[in-house]
């Protein structure tokens, strides 16, 4: 949906023929029709004859809205707007969403754009003060974009074009030169432009399922994709090949979207699965992955101590062999860790410290010394490592990466399909840090009408995960990743702390930086990524952010947690919980799972954790207020409500 100067006067055109009782609005010239064309795609229009249009209900509606907001002085009449500035378009679509998304509040990064537009009001609250939010008239815009259904018709030019352009996310300055065909793809929500300003692009789910289509179909007649080919490519494949006229087989058959038996084609695959988004407008929503440099090395680590196992199998990946990994890699080699183990040492040690850390990092030769000078003492240095190593272990089996499970009696890691995946990518491509925005970059595209901000498309083509004008294999592994790993709830007491603080709306990344010390700026960053990717909050493009359904929660069911505890929720212990569930009885009014004690053994064996990992995930439990001594309670079953929903 694009309204620049031209589709607004049309639209007015058109409106103040039907005043005149004129049945329809006759245009004199060809080249008088392209705005009312593509109008006409976003069903604001209806051709009624060769240049003769008239409104749709929406097309009237939107009409009424540009009247109304022209007299009370809001926006100028769209005769004095600049030839090619956008009244409305997926960016501004996408600020009105993330605001509507946001208890109304647009932000600081969109404010400015949607007020341009004359869509901010002032509003005071009593105790808070006067704020800006989006008036009723970008609600009401809104309202017409959910509405009104774009039509879907694609001639063999615009085929050809979007065959030859990079189907992004990419800036904007890589679209080839196409005249009105950004427009005319923006009409169908083929194309979407970035927030706050178009400086990147993608094309969306329906986009790209088009794309697919024109580069495997034989574009014969002038028409490639219509609204009647979908349909009758429906009926060919659904319905049976005689559910379909001879004319219809020739054409289908033509365009080589089905074969001589009615079996879809690559293009016909494709164009079924567009006419499914197009008709059903049903979309994915926007998931995400992010991976620490820790982990991706432990994904290493595990593999490499699984290699050493075949030649002594006293050796397995166990917790402290791990450590032990890490321990004896030399520093030098491994400068990508710096910035975790520092940041690390700066949250225990205290940020006072960090000249003192940055230069015990140039001077020591592996972790093992450095860990050492800071925690001489009893051994703590053995076990600050052991927790460090333990917290990401957790933080993999979170993602589906790893798996732990008993092996001779002690708790091993295997790395699952998932996590061999990744390390393929790391050591193919670089050990790297993924961030949830750059993974975001690809998955916010799933939505109806929306491309990534520009911070996520540069973290993307940072991270490997975007270039030459798309996703790349890498982006597209982690992408698809995101939807297929079955996750575990996990959080740290940092995170913990991030998450108590957020209200469910109406907060700003902004926002959170300045409720910490500025110290804190980078574990603030690192905590968002993972809030993100574990799915508790959804962070929008104008960077407001939303505390999901499965965040509420686990914000419940750990408001009792202890403030100390480094792990307040584990996967290892949201596996003892299902156990649990499955050989305990619900008590629906006491909101309990009850469990003899003679079932813990068979809770056990089904979590599949040795004696002593079982044992202390069951302390864990206790300690965050989830389970009693013999039953899950209402926090444990809200943790397993949570896990529901985040698969």
């Amino acid at each position: 949906m694009v309204i620049r100067r031209e589709h607004a006067l049309a639209l007015l055109r058109v409106r103040e023929e039907e005043k005149n009782e004129a049945p329809t609005c006759q245009l004199f010239l060809k080249s008088e029709e392209p705005p009312y064309l593509e109008l006409e795609r976003m069903n604001l229009l209806r051709l009624v004859r060769p240049l003769e249009y008239s409104l749709t209900y929406w097309g009237r509606v939107l009409a009424n809205i540009i009247d109304e907001m022209v007299e009370k002085g809001l926006i100028p009449h769209p005769s004095k707007w600049d030839e090619n500035f956008r009244w409305l378009g997926s960016e501004v679509l996408m600020m009105i969403e993330t605001a509507i998304e946001n208890n109304d509040i647009p932000g600081y990064l969109t404010e400015g754009e949607l007020e341009k537009r004359g869509f901010i009001e002032e509003r005071k609250v009593e105790k808070k003060g006067t704020f800006k939010a989006i008036n009723r008239y970008a609600k009401d815009v809104y309202e017409v974009f959910k509405n009104a259904h774009p039509r879907l018709i694609i001639d063999k030019e615009l085929a050809q074009y979007i065959k030859d352009m990079p189907a992004g996310p990419a800036e904007s300055s890589q679209l080839p030169a196409g005249g009105r065909f950004p427009i005319l793809m923006g009409a169908m929500r083929l194309l979407a432009f970035s927030v706050p300003t178009s400086d990147v692009y993608a094309l969306t789910a329906l986009g790209r399922e088009i794309k697919a289509a024109c580069e495997t179909m034989a574009p014969v007649y002038e028409t490639v994709i219509s609204e009647d080919i979908l349909d009758s490519l429906e009926r060919a494949v659904y319905e049976g090949f005689d559910a379909v006229t001879e004319e219809e087989k020739e054409l289908l058959m033509a365009e080589a979207l089905i074969d001589q038996d009615g079996n879809p084609l690559p293009a016909g695959e494709h164009l079924l699965e567009a006419y499914r988004i197009w008709k059903e407008r049903s979309f994915k929503p926007v998931k995400t992955i992010n991976i620490e440099i820790i982990d991706a090395e432990l994904l290493r680590g595990i593999e490499e101590v699984w290699k050493h196992h075949e030649s002594d199998p006293s050796v397995l990946p166990t917790v402290d062999e791990l450590v032990h990994y890490l321990f004896y890699k030399p520093v030098k080699e491994y400068k990508h860790l710096l910035e975790h183990y520092g940041r690390r040492l700066y949250q225990d040690l205290g940020y006072q410290k960090k000249e003192e850390i940055r230069k015990k990092f140039s001077e020591v030769k592996t972790v093992e010394e450095l860990f050492k000078s800071f925690y001489e003492k009893g051994n703590e240095w053995y076990q600050k490592m052991y927790d460090i190593v333990q917290e990401s272990l957790y933080t993999l089996e979170s993602f589906n990466l790893i798996r732990a499970e008993e092996k001779e009696g002690k708790k091993v890691h295997y790395l699952t399909e998932f996590g061999r995946k990744v390390l393929k990518d790391m050591e193919t491509r670089g050990f790297r840090e993924i961030p949830s925005v750059a993974v975001k970059a690809i998955t916010i595209t799933n939505k109806e009408f929306a491309s990534p901000n520009v911070d996520w498309y540069r973290k993307g083509v940072e991270t490997y995960l975007i270039g030459g004008g798309e996703a790349t294999e890498a982006g597209k592994m982690y992408a698809t990743m995101a939807y297929e790993i079955e996750r575990l709830p996990h959080i740290t007491r940092f995170e913990l702390q991030v998450l108590h603080k957020l209200p469910e709306k109406g907060a700003f990344v902004r926002d959170v930086y300045d409720w910490f010390d500025e110290t804190w700026k980078e574990e603030v960053t690192y905590a968002l990524n993972k809030l993100e990717a574990r799915g508790y909050i959804d962070i929008l493009q104008n960077e407001a952010i939303v505390v999901t359904e499965v965040g509420k929660l686990i914000k419940k069911a750990l408001a009792g947690t202890p403030e100390g505890f480094a792990n307040p929720i584990t996967p290892l212990a949201v596996r003892v919980l299902k156990a649990l569930r499955e050989v305990g009885t619900l008590y629906v009014k006491e909101k309990k799972v009850r469990v003899l004690p003679k079932n813990f053994k068979e809770a056990m064996k089904l979590s599949g954790l040795d004696p002593e990992t079982f044992e202390k995930e069951l302390v864990i439990l206790r300690a965050s207020n989830l389970i009693g001594k013999s039953s899950i309670n209402e926090a444990g079953l809200l943790i397993l409500e949570a896990l529901e929903k985040l698969n």
